[in-house]
């Protein structure tokens, strides 16, 4: 920072930044309010812990023979909840809301990156297949409400708005309903390249709009 102008620190920084917002800084006394959209954040991440622990309060734990072999550990719950906190903390996102924070007391709002797309379900070979085991053994609502709950106390906690994916997009907790992925486009000046085929991950245009729409209501008060 220099002043309340944001720098880039690195070649590769400035590169970035003239890829995807055609600037080389940005002043952030210019702007009324900050919005961060993904930020490396978003239900995938419990996903990825789901792969490797389970936890007591599980609805797959409810009949679990602790006998049987598995691949996963054991822990506790405040343990998975501490561990899910840090890395929301110092995700991309978590950084960057804390960086702005301290440069202004302008409204600050995370929208979390999008679940993966429902095309997960179909996938033999994915790192996000403990997501597609957590819908079969009826564990995705649990996921889904801790994740959200996690985020937003961690967003809570800085004086920054967390928002979550909007509901209609969802679909059995963990997913994205395909229609709002189809043909994504990447972040970039142009905006004219697609995501790969395999991509899973990034909402599309439609998706795009309800999230601006979510960013629009909460700046306005209009969602309640």
């Amino acid at each position: 920072m220099e002043g309340s102008v944001m720098v880039p620190s690195s070649a590769d920084l400035r590169h970035n930044m003239q890829h995807m917002t055609g600037a080389d800084t940005l002043d952030l006394d210019q702007f009324d309010a900050f919005a961060i959209s993904g930020g490396d954040i978003g239900h995938h991440m419990i996903g990825y812990v789901y792969g490797q622990v389970r936890w007591v309060g599980l609805p797959s734990m409810a009949d679990h023979d602790f006998a049987k072999p598995v691949r996963w550990a054991l822990m506790s719950e405040a343990a998975v909840d501490a561990v899910l906190s840090h890395r929301i903390s110092h995700s991309v996102a978590g950084q960057l809301a804390d960086a702005l924070r301290k440069q202004s007391d302008k409204p600050i709002l995370v929208a979390a990156a999008p679940r993966p797309s429902e095309a997960l379900m179909s996938l033999k070979e994915n790192k996000l297949l403990a997501q597609k085991r957590a819908i079969k053994q009826d564990d995705g609502a649990v996921l889904s409400d801790k994740y959200a709950m996690l985020a937003k106390a961690c967003f809570d906690d800085r004086n920054i708005r967390y928002i979550d994916q909007p509901g209609f997009t969802i679909k059995s907790h963990l997913l994205t309903r395909a229609i709002y992925m189809d043909g994504a486009i990447r972040l970039t000046v142009q905006g004219d390249t697609p995501q790969p085929d395999a991509d899973i991950m990034h909402g599309n245009l439609s998706y795009g709009a309800a999230v601006l729409d979510q960013i629009s209501a909460a700046l306005t008060g209009a969602d309640g």
